[in-house]
């Protein structure tokens, strides 16, 4: 009687261990399988690739490379992934910008132009970004995403050091991940630290 008391015992806790799972099964169980067209999956980053990012040359044709993985969300991963290197990978060359016209320049514009004594930005710089934003249609001259004032980045076609100035044909407007990568000395780590990689990957885990 006592072996089969303990075994009653034994086969409750482990009924009552199973309830949770069973109710919670769709739940748990998404997270360790996923059904998926890869196709589908691909035509979806697809429009955001170029619908986002224009002026970066993607392959799409990268189907053959990961047919053979069963698995739906290490194939979509690695999907993601080619994607984020063909971005970062990406020959941009930084080249003098288009100038603007001259009613849109201001009275101190050619003076602030040049490089001053102490290497600090002139007092007009958030003047002259607005203009090279506008001038480049508020997009990213690498990429071409659209970006807010706020979230610009610049940088100097010719360095200070190289007898680089303020002109606004000096000035490239950027993305913030075009910068990472265009300053990236470790170019694996910074695509691991991009948006574009956090954003395709959001569609991974949906």
């Amino acid at each position: 009687m006592v072996l089969d008391f303990k075994f009653i015992i034994s086969g409750t806790l482990i009924i009552l261990a199973l309830i949770p799972l069973y109710i919670y099964r769709k739940t748990i169980f998404k997270h360790f399988y996923k059904k998926g067209d890869i196709k589908t999956f691909i035509k979806s980053l697809t429009i955001i690739l170029k619908q986002d990012y224009p002026k970066i040359p993607f392959n799409f044709n990268i189907l053959e490379k990961y047919k053979d993985e069963k698995d739906i969300r290490i194939q979509e991963t690695l999907v993601v992934e080619d994607f984020v290197r063909q971005f970062c990978n990406y020959e941009y060359e930084l080249n003098t910008q288009p100038s603007v016209s001259k009613e849109h320049l201001w009275s101190t514009y050619e003076q602030n132009c040049s490089l001053r004594k102490d290497n600090q930005y002139p007092k007009d710089w958030n003047q002259r970004k607005e203009v090279a934003w506008i001038r480049d249609n508020k997009k990213c001259n690498r990429c071409g995403t659209e970006l807010k004032l706020s979230d610009a980045q610049t940088l100097l076609v010719k360095q200070m050091k190289n007898g680089g100035g303020f002109n606004l044909e000096n000035i490239a407007i950027l993305c913030n991940d075009c910068t990472k990568v265009l300053k990236s000395t470790n170019i694996e780590g910074t695509a691991k630290d991009l948006h574009i990689l956090d954003r395709l990957m959001i569609k991974v885990e949906n």
